[in-house]
């Protein structure tokens, strides 16, 4: 049987046949001009769209969810939780993201996913979904996969039809930001302190219920008591009077917090942690102003 054999004796000859070849395939693949990557660059979440545009977030327990949505509307901005992720959420994920990922992702992923798709057979349009919802998450660096998850939410998106849908981030370096930096979720003093106190109330109710349940007299009780009390903690939150060193400062006071950023934050953060006593936090405040005008002479 005859063969088309090619003998090549040069071992110069060989390593220019090996660099054509390579050249061609990595051209085939698109690999001929390799470019860096860089992190895609989002529509900004502005402050003039908080009126319209709701805010999604998921991932916690329903006492969690609750008080920190209850945060959110209290702060003024439009809020609502996923629902808890399922079988179906799971597969959504597997569908649209990667391959390979642990099954936290592909169901916190999935479980987003299917729940704009919800929203589009509800009759809202695609591009209403994408201008007036946006995503809320909590983010990192690294290589782990708690790292990676910003970037596994805008590939399923993409892959499900959603290119575009805004992802916001709250990392431990800068804090909550779109990716191009504009300030559309607004970290204050009372949205953190609020934060706060929805973390450390969740935890503390988790807690109890768990400890609690298996000792109830009536089956149910306990679930009924906690979700009762939960739905005060709500109103609290949401109700709440936030506490502005602007407005509650005398007025020779008012021009030096106003053009001062670091001195208004220390002064909210003392008002707010002694109760919005005001003699306390106004006494407190004063030695503020004088101790930063003396650090600045």
């Amino acid at each position: 049987m005859a063969t088309n054999l090619v003998q090549i004796e040069k071992d110069e000859e060989i390593k220019q046949r090996l660099q054509a070849e390579r050249a061609r395939l990595r051209q085939i693949a698109g690999l001929d001009q390799p470019s860096h990557f860089h992190r895609p660059v989002e529509r900004a979440f502005t402050a003039e769209e908080r009126n319209q545009v709701t805010i999604l977030f998921g991932g916690f327990t329903w006492k969690h969810e609750d008080l920190i949505r209850a945060v959110f509307q209290g702060c003024g901005y439009r809020c609502e939780k996923l629902p808890v992720p399922n079988v179906a959420a799971f597969q959504t994920g597997k569908e649209y993201g990667n391959n390979g990922q642990c099954n936290p992702t592909y169901f916190t992923v999935g479980n987003l996913v299917q729940y704009l798709q919800f929203l589009e057979k509800e009759g809202i349009p695609r591009q209403q979904i994408l201008d007036n919802y946006v995503f809320f998450t909590a983010g990192s660096c690294g290589p782990c996969r708690f790292g990676m998850y910003e970037a596994e939410y805008r590939f399923a998106l993409q892959n499900a039809g959603f290119d575009g849908f805004r992802v916001l981030l709250f990392k431990d370096s800068d804090g909550i930001k779109a990716a191009s930096g504009e300030p559309g979720l607004k970290f204050t003093i009372d949205f953190g302190f609020g934060m706060l106190n929805a973390m450390h109330l969740g935890d503390v109710i988790n807690d109890l219920i768990y400890q609690i349940r298996p000792f109830e007299v009536n089956k149910g009780e306990t679930d009924r008591v906690f979700r009762e009390m939960v739905d005060g903690l709500c109103e609290d939150l949401r109700s709440r009077k936030s506490f502005e060193i602007e407005e509650r400062a005398p007025e020779w006071a008012k021009p030096k917090f106003k053009s001062n950023k670091v001195l208004r934050n220390m002064a909210n953060v003392f008002g707010k942690s002694s109760g919005r006593r005001s003699p306390r936090a106004m006494a407190t405040s004063t030695c503020l102003i004088s101790w930063s005008a003396r650090a600045r002479r």
